[in-house]
């Protein structure tokens, strides 16, 4: 399969996702306008209205840019901004009011983890929208889209461990990544990486066969790694705070991201077509 081919495939793909996502995000918004979320429990996370309605905005952008001819860019933008200021309200609320007051509330707000999260996938939708994915030593596109997956990591390690500490807010069991919402956002990275040929993630793995095996040992070591070490060094599992697997999971973030960096740099140095694995 040449490279065309595999773009055409890549977008179809991504295109079928993306309708799934926002038939689902639909789904999610609309059970809860009455009053009946899907997976809904007092005592564990749940995917809040406002992050299905934040995904299903952000893909419906992100599909009417790939499908409608002459789609405005200052649209995509404006609903980009919306979602993003939305988030960002949300991390203030939660960081700024007494966590009594928030207990007062008599709706799921979205976790401080989940904005962060979204708020990545946003300014990542920002950059895409204003200008192709630079072909650079500096892969700042890539490493959004890593670090947004970053809270959901480690919501899923908190369910991995039954560590309530990563999975959900002191105040509000409720409030937190749900498994819900994991799925939504994982799909969502999924879509985004295989919508933008630019990435260099793409480039790297297409080079051969040992980096694709490079960068799945990376990826899975993120998760992998930190579980081996609580239970390694915690023998009183599960525990209710953090412990050194969240550092754990911290370095093999950046030792994934440091790696395609450097990787980018050396491509970019030695010019196309002359990378490895090294």
């Amino acid at each position: 399969m040449d490279k065309v081919d595999a773009r055409k495939s890549a977008f179809r793909i991504s295109t079928a996702i993306d309708f799934v996502l926002l038939l689902g995000s639909l789904v999610v918004t609309v059970m809860w306008l009455f009053d009946s979320p899907p997976l809904y429990s007092e005592d564990s996370p749940v995917m809040s209205i406002f992050t299905s309605f934040s995904i299903l905005l952000m893909v419906g952008s992100r599909l009417a840019r790939k499908l409608l001819f002459g789609w405005p860019t200052a649209l995509t933008l404006a609903v980009i901004g919306l979602v993003l200021g939305g988030n960002v309200s949300s991390m203030l609320i939660h960081l700024s009011m007494p966590p009594e007051l928030l207990q007062s509330f008599d709706i799921v707000l979205t976790s401080v983890m989940t904005s962060v999260g979204l708020a990545l996938f946003c300014l990542y939708e920002l950059l895409v929208a204003l200008r192709e994915t630079p072909q650079s030593t500096l892969i700042f596109d890539d490493i959004l889209l890593h670090l947004a997956l970053v809270p959901g990591g480690l919501s899923l390690l908190g369910v991995l461990l039954s560590n309530p500490t990563y999975i959900s807010e002191g105040s509000d069991p409720r409030v937190g990544i749900s498994l819900l919402e994991m799925a939504f956002m994982g799909a969502y990275a999924i879509t985004a990486v295989l919508s933008n040929p630019h990435l260099f993630l793409w480039q790297f793995l297409a080079a051969s066969w040992a980096n694709r095996l490079i960068f799945a040992a990376l990826f899975a070591n993120q998760f992998i790694a930190p579980v081996l070490v609580a239970y390694a060094f915690s023998s009183d599992l599960p525990v209710a705070s953090p412990g050194l697997e969240l550092f754990v999971l911290l370095a093999g973030v950046i030792a994934t991201v440091s790696f395609l960096s450097m990787q980018a740099y050396l491509q970019r140095r030695q010019g196309p077509g002359e990378m490895d694995a090294a």
